[in-house]
């Protein structure tokens, strides 16, 4: 048993971020038009438009975060179940996580899906993101249709509410997502310090 999976340890660290200041962000209403830039775990650059599907989720992501690598399984299970129809883009961009670290991490969780390192968290404050996990789900035109969880349980025989899965399932559908945002709870994005100009 890690620490990321002790019942005592997540007890203990949800009841230290339970009082972070993570504010539920208003869905974007337009499209998303800034095309960013990520790097892969080869280091090389990447372009949104380049990794984003006719539904693509978002999920921000972190090496150290014990609420995080909670869910890392259960972000293995759907992109295994929707990765046919849906690009999954997996970011960490958390400062004091450096690429090599993310690479690493990325390997011994033995994650399916992709992972990509933004750098000076450009795309997270685009997209709003506090803390990870805390993920999107992007429709064709570049609207966010769903912002938040992906379950609200760290520990899944507790989950009752699949949100991201839900979600997931309604955009394929062309349907409302009846909870289009909920309260992400993990820790907090670790951001680059602002250049004095």
């Amino acid at each position: 048993m890690t620490r990321a999976t002790n019942p005592i340890f997540l007890a203990i660290v949800m009841a230290q971020i339970a009082a972070l200041p993570i504010n539920p962000q208003v869905l974007f209403p337009h499209p998303l038009v800034r095309d960013l830039a990520v790097l892969d775990l080869n280091g090389h650059t990447v372009r949104y438009s380049r990794l984003k599907g006719r539904v693509t989720v978002v999920a921000f992501i972190s090496t150290r975060c014990p609420m995080s690598n909670a869910f890392n399984s259960r972000l293995n299970a759907l992109y295994n179940d929707f990765g046919s129809r849906v690009r999954f883009i997996a970011v960490n961009s958390n400062t004091n996580e450096p690429l090599e670290e993310v690479r690493h991490h990325a390997q011994n969780m033995g994650y399916d899906f992709p992972v990509y390192k933004d750098v000076n968290n450009a795309m997270a404050d685009f997209f709003g993101a506090r803390a990870t996990p805390d993920t999107f789900v992007v429709d064709q035109k570049g609207i966010v249709k769903y912002h938040g969880y992906i379950e609200d349980a760290p520990n899944p025989e507790r989950a009752k509410n699949h949100a991201l899965r839900l979600a997931i399932e309604a955009v394929l559908r062309d349907k409302p997502v009846l909870m289009p945002e909920t309260h992400s709870l993990g820790c907090a994005i670790r951001r680059a310090q602002p250049k004095d100009n």
